[in-house]
Parts: structure tokens; sequence; C-alpha cells
């Protein structure tokens, strides 16, 4: 259910989003309206904009002072692991959120470094914005020896504005533009997330074409490109550890309509300096679409990896091959584009904490649903009866589960939900050193799916850096 903050307090929040990242809670409007409803455009804001925000709590970001106030919630100084925050409610319990996500706890701001750059210092990656952009100032992130470098197709070099925007998600952004590198009036919008940086195109009107490349240095790294989510590049003759991922885009436009049936793929490579030309299509079926309402916004991540709890996508169209553990986007429904669509999820980190079952007064998931649907969807969660494993599991060797669902909920606007699974859970951490004799664990944990025919709804998972889903647990005192 969404949350509301009062006005006066909701302006404070904003106020103090807009010297941040995009990972904070404030994010555009409901409304339906083509006048008011920004939440798809990503334009500047501007003293004329009088769109109301509303809260979102599904991002992997300590709330603000004024945030805890409006909840009746008070942080604890206790560190629990890297994806928990504990809080203490007016009863005097204890309410942990356990996010898929590692937690930001810094701003993730833009700042100017001495060479005058736009510079990011988040608690995990470091992230740098030229002034000027070109093959010798590229976009960099960076983690200790772990990097990658972002760079324009051609031999240009592109000015830049830094700018307050709001992306296709409503999110309000400390962003840099740079301007038409994609053609006249097709400019280039860039944001800090948690683990990289976002790049948003925006396409005022139909496109001459639906292609458009950046070159993507990664020296030393191999592409693994078996998911048609994202491509993954990691060490060589290292079959697991991966260190970098580049997105799939996502395409909205300024109604809410969407498509995921986009690709990115790399056309050519420079083996000496390991630089890749990257290319990303967008789908011209929804771009030439008579119901597609301009402008369009095309949204991808270049991340750097880092370790979030499991969680994957099935899907029954896309081949024993294609994984989707590392996608930022989970499809939910029987009519996706990639077939009837189901979500499992797991919290390892449960693995290591003490909860006494008779403590639990509730537990919750809670997720986003990023864009309105035409209908009503009903969402169920569902308790997974077999082990599985998130970078193997595909629609032919899913796992077992109940036929009947721990709870569901009803979804349509692009809002916060939960689903209730406080006895669930209690089986679970009761018998989370069980990992085999037990049906119900941790490591089986629990699933999502629509309960609805003829239904396609897109939620952000843990791994995109925007957003992040979690699981809400409240103890007694």
């Amino acid at each position: 259910m969404k949350k509301s903050l009062p006005k006066l307090l909701l302006a404070t929040v904003v106020l103090a989003l807009l010297l941040t990242g995009c990972g904070a809670a404030a994010t555009a409007p409901e409304s339906n309206d083509a006048d008011t409803d920004i939440s798809i455009n990503n334009r500047i804001i501007n003293n004329t904009n009088e769109a109301e925000p509303f809260f979102t709590t599904a991002v992997a970001y300590p709330l603000s002072e004024d945030e805890q106030n409006a909840l009746k919630l008070e942080k604890s100084d206790r560190f629990l692991g890297e994806n928990i925050l504990e809080y203490t409610n007016e009863k005097g319990e204890t309410v942990l959120r356990i996010y898929s996500a590692p937690i930001e706890t810094s701003e993730n701001a833009i700042t100017h470094n001495e060479n005058g750059d736009y510079y990011g210092k988040g608690k995990f990656i470091e992230k740098i914005l030229p002034v000027l952009w070109s093959a010798e100032n590229p976009i960099s992130v960076t983690q200790q020896s772990n990097y990658a470098e972002i760079m324009p197709a051609d031999i240009s070099e592109y000015s830049s504005e830094r700018v307050q925007t709001i992306n296709m998600f409503g999110q309000i952004c400390d962003s840099v533009i740079y301007k038409n590198v994609f053609g006249e009036g097709i400019d280039l919008t860039c944001s800090f997330t948690s683990f990289g940086v976002n790049m948003e195109i925006v396409f005022n009107e139909h496109p001459k074409q639906n292609t458009y490349q950046i070159k993507l240095k990664l020296p030393g790294l191999v592409p693994d490109t078996g998911s048609p989510d994202y491509i993954l590049f990691k060490a060589a003759l290292d079959e697991v550890g991966a260190r970098s991922i580049l997105e799939t885009p996502l395409a909205a436009d300024k109604n809410g309509n969407w498509s995921y049936a986009n690709s990115v793929r790399l056309t050519d490579k420079d083996s000496k300096t390991g630089t890749y030309t990257v290319e990303f299509t967008i789908d011209e079926v929804f771009m030439s679409n008579e119901a597609t309402t301009y402008p369009v916004a095309a949204t991808h991540s270049v991340s750097l990896y880092k370790v979030k709890q499991p969680d994957t996508s099935v899907y029954e169209n896309t081949g024993d091959e294609a994984g989707h553990y590392l996608s930022p986007y989970m499809l939910v429904g029987d009519s996706t584009i990639k077939g009837e669509a189901w979500t499992y999820v797991r919290y390892e980190t449960l693995y290591g904490m003490d909860i006494s079952p008779a403590k639990v007064i509730s537990a919750r998931y809670v997720f986003r649903n990023l864009f309105t649907s035409p209908k009503e969807v009903t969402i169920g969660a569902y308790a997974v009866t077999a082990d599985w494993c998130s970078r193997n599991t595909r629609w032919f060797n899913r796992p077992t589960n109940n036929e009947n669902p721990i709870s569901q909920v009803t979804v349509q606007k692009a809002s916060d939900y939960s689903l209730d699974i406080t006895e669930h859970f209690k089986e679970m951490i009761k018998n989370r050193n069980k990992k085999d004799e037990a049906e119900y664990s941790v490591r089986n944990s629990f699933m999502i799916k629509s309960n609805t025919e003829n239904s396609s709804l897109i939620f952000p998972s843990g791994d995109g850096g925007l957003f992040s889903p979690y699981l809400e647990v409240v103890l007694m005192k």
C-alpha cells in the first residue's frame, strides 16, 4: 500500500533530495494528466513544476530524519549486515528492513572535484562524469582495481550541464546532461546509482533510427552474452566472478507505456585496450506504435558488480541457456514478452541472524510496480518447497512450490506494494539451518507470480542500483 507524507514534510524531503543522487525516496506523481504527469518525461525541474511527489521505500538507502519522523521510526546504529537497516517503532518494537541490494549509506551526490569534473564518492564505488565528455575524458566507474570507462562512439567532444531531472521512473535525480550526443536534440542524461552510472536518452519525437552506440573500456575482462537482459563481464578464466554489468535498455513513453523488447550487443573490440563498441536497439514496434506518446525515454546502467541477495526470474519462452539472475527488472505475468514469468526470492543474510520465530510479529515482502497497469493484477507469494540456484534456475527446472498462495495483493498503480509472508517466514527461520531436511526453509524461501490472466507487469530487482525490494520484519521488544 502506498504511504503518503504530509505535504509540508514532503516539500522538505524533496528539497533535500535535490542535493543528492537518484536513490532517494521522492518521485513524481501518479497522475494520468499529460500536463502534470512528468514521471516518464526526463526534464529539468523548474519553478513552474507543481507536481506533488509521493513516497517510496523500495530503495536501498536509510530513511532520512524527516522520513523517520513521518513513519514514527527511529534508526538504530547497530550494524547487522550491509543490506540490513534496523529501526524502532513507537511501540518499542524492532523493525528490520532486509534489502536485496547492499545499502548505500552515503549521499551518492554529484560534487565538483579538483579538475572541475563531476564526482560521486559512494560507499561502494567512485564515479566521475567529465565536464567535456570524449574518448580522452571518459565517464568512469571505479572500485579499487576494477573499473569501467564509458566513451562516445565517435571522436567528438560533448559539453555538459548539471541539472535536476526526473527520470523515467519518477525519481528526482542530480544529473549531468551531455548535449546532442545521439543527434540534434537527443541528449544523454547521466546520474549516479549505488553501483555505477545510469544513462537515459529522451526522444522527443520518433527518431530516424532506433539504434545508438557508446564505447566501453573493460581491460582484462571477457563478455558473457548468455542473458537477453544484460551483458556480464568476467575476469578471464573465471567461471563465476562477475566484474561489470551492462544492461539492456528499458523504454517507456510519457503515459507509462513501456517495452523491454530491446537489446544490447557488442559490435567491435579493440583487443589492445579492451574497448568494446556497444550498440543498443530500441523496440521499433514500440517506437512507431500509434499508442506510444512521445517523448519516449530509454534507460540503462553500467555497473560494477556487488554481491546481492539471490533472486532470479524464470521465463517460459527464453530457452534453457538464458539466465536472468542479474537483471535489473522482474517481469511478472502470463503474457510478458518472454512468456509466463515467475520470480524466486531468497534472503541468505537470514542464515546469520538469530531471530526467534516466537518474537516475530509480522513479515512482509515489499516491492515496487514501476508503471501503472491498464487493469488490476493479483500478485501472489508462494512457498517454494525445493532448493534452487539463482544462476542456474530456468523455467524447465524451476523448483516445486505450494499450490495455494501464502498471500495475495492487488496491483495496478505505479506504487509500493507488500505481500504478508509472516507465518511462512516463521517456518523459514525455524528451519534456517536445515537446508536439506525441511520443506520450508531460508534456502527454499518463496516466489511471486501473477494470478491474473493476460497480465504483464515489471518490477525492479535489487540489481540496478536505483531501487531494491526488501523484507520487513517486525519483532517484539
